[in-house]
């Protein structure tokens, strides 16, 4: 897992206006820890547990991966839902579809990061490019980071199991390198929170299914 600074979060995602990438890329290569790449397969050969997440990866380059049980209609629908993100996404307060051109979307979100009785707002516009029903890859066109970009991938296991897989790169508008190191950490966190959300909203919506 990460080196993290636990005592410097909630201030530094106040600070920075962290934005969480709640969206993206289909066929990648992993990066592990911003260097090597292997192919996707390798990770499939792992003997990762169901319901169990992995993360690795620094300094803005990151991969994660989870097994969920769930129907692959649940898991597309969970990552594409646009108009409903603050349901179940971490920080997400207001979720919007702009555009849909076949398989071009447009959604802007707000995120709310809070430090006692100081909260602070972060919006942003993601541009999503789908291929249904197994990945979409997305790039940040507004907002307060530098440049975020990436992408989700839902691969078939077995019946009802499925690997949700997903790559970012993400570099903030920060000079600071102490203050990049903070921003990193945090964002670290709340890229686990997010697959602990998508696995479970998967989850509950296959039983609806």
């Amino acid at each position: 897992m990460y080196q993290t600074l636990k005592k410097s979060k909630k201030l530094v995602a106040w600070l920075l206006g962290l934005t969480l990438t709640t969206t993206a890329i289909v066929e990648f290569s992993v990066v592990a820890n911003g260097a090597d790449k292997q192919p996707f397969s390798v990770l499939q050969q792992t003997k990762q547990k169901e319901g169990e997440i992995v993360l690795k990866g620094s300094n803005g380059q990151y991969t994660g991966h989870v097994v969920v049980r769930g129907t692959q209609r649940a898991a597309w629908s969970v990552l594409t839902d646009y108009d409903n993100f603050e349901r179940y996404m971490p920080n997400v307060i207001e979720s919007k579809l702009l555009q849909s051109s076949g398989n071009r979307k447009v959604f802007e979100q707000v995120q709310l990061f809070q430090l006692v009785l100081v909260s602070r707002r972060a919006r942003v516009k993601i541009v999503v490019t789908e291929n249904p029903p197994n990945s979409l890859k997305f790039k940040v066109v507004e907002g307060e980071v530098k440049a975020l970009e990436g992408g989700w991938q839902i691969k078939p296991l077995a019946a009802n199991l499925f690997l949700i897989s997903h790559q970012v790169s993400v570099e903030p508008d920060i000079k600071s390198s102490i203050n990049r190191r903070l921003f990193y950490s945090v964002y670290e966190d709340t890229l686990e929170n997010t697959f602990a959300a998508i696995r479970q909203e998967i989850a509950q919506r296959s039983k609806v299914n």
